[in-house]
């Protein structure tokens, strides 16, 4: 009877010390980001706490480095990034694209006099006639080498904005949700988004979990599909600022599209999962 009561007792502190979990998160609190707005959606439906290990530290000058490491060493439980083959070899990959795909529909960021500098752009090697800037170790950057796009790179992402205001390169390629909250981020900086090109590949972003944390992996999983299942995924990501943003802003049917290859995809990309990707070209209107 005693041994009975044990194992009653420890079920029952088991089951709430999963209901109390504390997760460690990249960003601040107060962070709105659609990242940050479905993880915390995330964990307020699995009743997990979260927690953020960089609450003083200004998203933008976070490396990416830094967050791998720390995933490795436990300061940190999750993050999200572009994917790739070797971040999935390194991290567990939740495979649900977070922005429904649009992080691969590539946008300029230009100096402001630069707005039209690809209008006289019809082909891929005529783009190829420009630098590009990109993060030292970024799958975008690979992406754009293998389709001999010229690159300028650089480690910290906060070093582009003024690289390209400098005239280091000529253009900064953005996910189609980026880059009017990045101008809003950098008044003091010339820029603007050119009015010509989309650049498109495959590239979704993965929240990405600790080789060590299987069992956190598949609670996210279990978690974000409820979500898709539900509606409130797709509810959510259409009343985000940045998306909503990209879809009135970005005038991407008057654009022209060089589709190019992701040679950093994985097999395991969920193609086929149709309700998982969103494609503003399909929509009327934008």
């Amino acid at each position: 009877m005693k041994l009975f009561f044990y194992i009653i007792l420890s079920v029952f502190i088991f089951d709430n010390s999963v209901l109390a979990q504390t997760i460690a998160m990249p960003g601040r609190p107060d962070e709105v980001s659609f990242p940050h707005t479905i993880l915390k959606e995330v964990m307020k439906k699995g009743n997990i706490t979260p927690t953020f290990p960089y609450s003083d530290i200004k998203g933008g000058d976070l490396s990416f480095n830094r967050m791998k490491q720390d995933m490795i060493t436990s300061k940190l439980d999750v993050f999200w990034t572009m994917t790739s083959k070797e971040l999935e070899e390194e991290f567990i990959p939740i495979y649900i694209p977070i922005f429904r795909g649009l992080l691969g529909m590539r946008i300029p960021l230009v100096k402001s006099e630069n707005v039209n500098i690809f209008s006289s752009v019809n082909n891929l090697t005529d783009l190829t006639q420009y630098k590009a800037g990109s993060g030292k170790t970024w799958s975008d950057t690979e992406i754009l080498e293998h389709n001999n796009i010229p690159v300028v790179k650089t480690l910290k992402y906060q070093n582009l904005f003024p690289m390209l205001e400098g005239g280091r390169f000529d253009y900064f390629p953005r996910g189609l949700h980026e880059p009017w909250q990045e101008i809003l981020d950098h008044p003091k900086l010339n820029l603007a988004v050119e009015n010509n090109i989309l650049i498109r590949y495959t590239a979704p972003n993965y929240f990405f979990v600790s080789k060590d944390n299987p069992e956190l992996a598949k609670q996210i999983t279990t978690l974000l599909n409820e979500l898709i299942t539900s509606g409130e995924f797709v509810k959510l990501f259409f009343q985000d600022n940045e998306v909503k943003n990209a879809l009135s802003k970005a005038n991407v049917k008057n654009r022209v599209v060089f589709e190019i290859e992701n040679p950093t995809l994985s097999e395991n990309t969920p193609i086929n999962r149709k309700e998982l990707w969103f494609d503003p070209l399909e929509v009327e209107g934008n």
